[in-house]
């Protein structure tokens, strides 16, 4: 029989056959989307990705007779560690051939490396946090994964089961499709949102334009680090994160798609929606990075897709009716996009989407779930 060998990455050919590994095991399935060759490694850049200020990691490739059959990360978040008075470590970016021996080797490789750095626990998989892609596709891979959404073998669960991890927690997506409009109930939704404003004339919505986006975006992000706190999970968003976040978002956001709400000259609530940038790049043609980037502006103008990728209310005001005011500024927009997906949604708090669904037709699309074991020491 043929030897497993799961080796750190150290040369040059080692990384590529770690990047290329996902293009050769999803070539031959039309809802993948490959992500430019640049992005896809500076999520691992332990120089210029601002999460390795405070994280660790160590890529790792399974071969057998020379040829790649697997990959997995091991990742140290320090400051996921000090937050949540855990000796937690993480794997992520985990993909393999359908072998078991070859996902057990990989995920032993990664078990040992976060042993050795004082981990009790691996749990994942994180992409490489809870901030960007993680958790397992457990449910909905006829469809394209929207921004910042993993894809992966149905298998993977099996497989990470059978190599002793517990599923621990379950996320779910949920879209609305614009051409079913649910009339009846947005005009109680409006008569309602008017009913609010007149109750309180302290509070007020205003525009972000480019020159406030920044601005905008670093007192969301203080606030959603508030609102944040209360999830499962929770790590701040340091403000070389945020950084790194605004200049990526500049590219592709759609300022006429965040909504802030303010109580007098305090920010109170906000939305934030992201034309899905995976819909752009599935339609690209090409391998090549620069041929992709030239096609993207106008594949983006055409994009039908958005994702709300946040959306919270300060705890002080959860009873002034401002969700319902955001979701308004929502629909208002509605003609915008096809299809609008809201995620991740934790299964054991469903509170933010019921609030939704009061307005919009909902159907959910996709499930996530993340693992966790013991590592034996």
């Amino acid at each position: 029989m043929s030897t497993i060998k799961v080796i750190p990455v150290s040369t040059r050919r080692q990384r590529n056959d770690f990047f290329a590994l996902r293009r050769t095991l999803y070539h031959d399935n039309p809802a993948v989307v490959f992500p430019l060759n640049s992005m896809a490694r500076l999520q691992l850049d332990t120089d210029k990705h601002p999460f390795y200020q405070h994280a660790k990691r160590e890529m790792f490739v399974a071969y057998i007779d020379h040829k790649p059959v697997g990959r997995i990360a091991a990742i140290v978040d320090q400051m996921q560690q000090t937050h949540n008075q855990n000796r937690i470590g993480c794997f992520g970016f985990f993909e393999a051939i359908d072998d078991q021996a070859v996902v057990n080797a990989l995920l032993a490789s990664a078990q040992d490396w976060l042993a050795e750095r004082g981990c009790d626990q691996i749990q994942g998989p994180m992409d490489p946090s809870m901030k960007a892609e993680f958790g397992v596709l457990v449910d909905g891979h006829q469809e394209s994964p929207m921004i910042m959404t993993a894809y992966n073998f149905a298998r993977y669960r099996d497989q990470l089961i059978e190599a002793g991890f517990d599923q621990i927690r379950e996320f779910h997506c949920y879209n609305f499709y614009s051409n079913n409009p649910p009339e009846e109930q947005w005009a109680k939704l409006f008569r309602s949102r008017d009913k609010i404003f007149a109750r309180f004339p302290q509070l007020s919505f205003r525009s972000v334009e480019a020159a406030t986006f920044e601005k905008t975006m670093r007192d969301i992000n203080e606030l959603g680090n508030q609102v944040r706190a209360e999830g499962w999970g929770f790590v701040p968003l340091t403000d070389a994160e945020l950084g790194f976040m605004i200049n990526n978002l500049r590219r592709v956001i759609r300022y006429d798609m965040i909504h802030v709400a303010y109580w007098d000259d305090r920010l109170v609530g906000y939305i934030v929606n992201i034309p899905d940038v995976n819909w752009a790049l599935r339609n690209t043609k090409g391998k090549w990075d620069l041929l992709r980037m030239l096609q993207m502006p106008r594949l983006l103008k055409k994009c039908p897709r958005t994702r709300v990728i946040a959306l919270g209310v300060d705890k002080d005001f959860r009873t002034k009716g401002i969700a319902m005011l955001l979701i308004a500024r929502l629909v208002e927009k509605f003609k915008a996009f096809d299809e609008w997906e809201f995620s991740w949604v934790d299964s054991e708090n469903q509170k933010s989407i019921r609030a939704i669904a009061r307005a919009l037709p909902l159907l959910k699309t996709r499930t996530y779930q993340l693992f966790q074991k013991a590592i034996d020491r």
